[in-house]
């Protein structure tokens, strides 16, 4: 079965690129939708020219 390519919030895989340095890395999207979905992760704050706090240490 080919996977539906579907654009997802970089922080919703994990990524660390909120505002705040961290993310929003949800489960039920990566697991569950993961197994029938192929993700292009997109950031709407970076496309716009926003930049990405470093990490917390």
């Amino acid at each position: 079965m080919e996977k539906i390519r579907v654009g997802v919030s970089t922080c919703l895989l994990g990524e660390a690129v909120r505002y705040d340095g961290g993310h929003a890395h949800d489960r039920y999207v990566t697991q569950t939708l993961g197994r029938y979905m192929e993700f292009v992760p997109v950031c709407p704050e970076t496309e716009a020219g926003l930049g990405i706090p470093p990490a917390n240490p």
